[in-house]
């Protein structure tokens, strides 16, 4: 008999009832998904923390151009409403719209019945990082110096990239291909009392072999697939990026961390509404992908799959749950009686659950006590239980707020984020978080942990104060203290990021973008022998031109 059974699996279900709901101009409107370092998801989110957006999903991305489109429609009617209200309008949200106008343009013509058949240029780059000091570059057991990269590699000295993407779409067809060629330097062998120590935390799993790292010269691919859209539902098949948490920091569960999975992936790119009662829920998104990953030693090409739904039960709120699960990979065979147990949390007669399953929920409120200005958003995780937090003692946390705007100080924002990766109540739970005794290698692909890089038993607090230039062009702060228990990691680690950051980019599309770090690692015995400085430095010349295949919009009047 079932003796538990997901919500996730009911509100999959119940996203399956929407269709007599659907979104009529986007039914048959193939879309690529915009990249996840794009600018504008930063633009929405300050545009959503001001109340400019009421149906944008903060917890699901990646967002296809289309659904940007929609969404930029959503905020310029609200500005037009608050202006004949008489209420005001800053000019830098103004400015916001207008560049989110001019960036799709192109799909706004397809949201009046524009043809749809197009091919682009969306980027053209190349990135040079010089690192001066020693690096963290594995968040499963240590830290990592360079966070949220899409798994490229990186190692003490100079590394390199240069790539570009583009699209190609017609009616319900898209193709997006974006490649690079890869270079790190190599880098001297682990030593063997470190790789036992990894092996320890672990559960004592088989350690490695200490052997020196080749450098890196290869050519890779990222978010490269194909989509097919078909009455608002979109499958896309290749390697893609997802990121399944709010805010700035990492998603607990999925982020870019690590490489594109090769996924199939069947996703609701536009909110729908539920028939019935259901429709309380709001605006409803749904997405599963299913997948193998790749550099696992112990469990080699497991299969994950995953699915998220998130709901707009009010304009100012946003709430979703999501799970992944890991099956296969010569520990739990893959037969369709272990995969139904897994969806459904059933735990069949031996006590052992099937797979290696991992929760969250994630929840986006616009606090309405501030004028529309602050965000508060949490994003709550743990291993083994079919819902978020059903055992708190191994239920662990990432929540913050957001400034969308500071007293007299329009061009700037402010955001205070705290992440722990420890177990409410201790104990051992908090090894266990991204790793089981079945799966020893980690929730990882190809060497990165797919949440958050904070990794396990450790705790975070991050600050980033920006200044909006243009929607384009920012200049950004960044202070982050992140810190370990000697429980987990002998002798404990602590230390400090200290960043700037800087984009610029012309209205022809030719772009700058700066990063300067310097981490102070002031404890991490097992790695040092004492206090060690690194310096990052990483400067990215590129291209990408905006969309000009349709007449810029003439875009909404600020008021002083």
């Amino acid at each position: 008999m079932w003796k538990k059974l997901t919500f996730g699996g009911v509100l999959l279900a119940a996203a399956w009832a929407a269709h007599a709901q659907d979104y009529p101009r986007t039914r048959a409107v193939g879309s690529s998904f915009v990249p996840l370092d794009h600018w504008s998801y930063a633009v929405f989110e300050r545009l959503a923390a001001q109340g400019y957006l009421r149906t944008a999903m903060l917890g699901l991305k990646p967002w296809t151009r289309v659904e940007c489109a929609r969404l930029t429609e959503e905020a310029t009617g609200i500005v037009h409403q608050r202006i004949l209200d008489d209420q005001r309008v800053t000019e830098i949200a103004a400015g916001m719209v207008a560049g989110l106008e001019s960036e799709f343009a192109y799909e706004l013509g397809l949201l009046e019945g524009r043809r749809h058949r197009t091919a682009r240029l969306e980027s053209a780059y190349a990135r040079v990082t010089t690192m001066a000091g020693p690096v963290l570059n594995d968040a499963m057991h240590f830290g990592q110096t360079l966070p949220a990269d899409f798994g490229r590699p990186f190692r003490r000295g100079t590394n390199a990239i240069a790539g570009g993407a583009t699209r190609l779409e017609a009616g319900p067809l898209a193709i997006h291909l974006q490649a690079e060629y890869q270079h790190a330097p190599s880098a001297p062998a682990i030593p063997q009392g470190v790789l036992n120590v990894m092996a320890q935390m672990d559960f004592n799993r088989p350690a490695l072999t200490s052997a020196p790292f080749e450098a890196i010269h290869r050519p890779n691919l990222l978010d490269t697939y194909v989509a097919l859209n078909w009455r608002n539902w979109q499958v896309s098949v290749g390697r893609q990026s997802l990121s399944w948490g709010p805010g700035a920091g990492e998603s607990l569960l999925l982020s870019n961390n690590a490489e594109p999975l090769d996924m199939v992936r069947l996703t609701r790119p536009v909110p729908s509404r539920m028939p019935g009662f259901l429709r309380r829920l709001g605006p409803v998104r749904s997405e599963m992908f299913a997948s193998r990953l790749k550099g696992l030693v112990l469990a080699p090409r497991p299969f994950i799959y995953g699915y998220k739904g998130s709901a707009r039960p009010h304009p100012r709120l946003e709430v979703g749950f999501a799970t992944t699960t890991l099956l296969g990979g010569g520990v739990i065979p893959v037969t369709s009686r272990t995969f139904f147990q897994s969806v459904f949390g059933i735990t069949p007669s031996s006590g052992t659950k099937p797979g290696d399953s991992r929760t969250a929920l994630d929840v986006s409120w616009l606090l309405p006590w501030f004028n529309d200005s602050v965000l508060f958003y949490f994003d709550g995780y743990q291993d083994d239980e079919f819902i978020y937090p059903i055992n708190p003692q191994n239920a662990i946390v990432r929540a913050g707020l957001y400034l969308s705007r500071l007293p007299g100080l329009s061009n700037w924002d402010l955001r205070v984020e705290g992440a722990s990766s420890e177990s409410i109540f201790e104990g051992n739970f908090g090894h266990r978080n991204y790793l089981n005794f079945q799966y020893r290698d980690g929730y990882i692909n190809r060497g990165n942990l797919m949440g958050n890089p904070l990794g396990r038993k450790g705790r975070q607090m991050q600050v980033w104060m920006r200044y909006w230039f243009s929607p384009r062009s920012t200049l950004e702060g960044r202070f982050k203290h992140t810190s370990a228990r000697p429980e987990f990691l002998p002798g404990g680690a602590l230390w400090e990021d200290y960043s700037l950051g800087h984009r610029f980019q012309t209205r022809q599309g030719v772009y700058v973008k700066s990063f300067l770090q310097a981490e102070h690692i002031r404890r991490l015995p097992v790695l040092f022998a004492g206090a060690r400085r690194n310096v990052t430095l990483a400067v990215e010349i590129g291209f990408a031109p905006g969309e000009d295949a349709a007449p810029r919009r003439r875009s909404p009047r600020s008021q002083p």
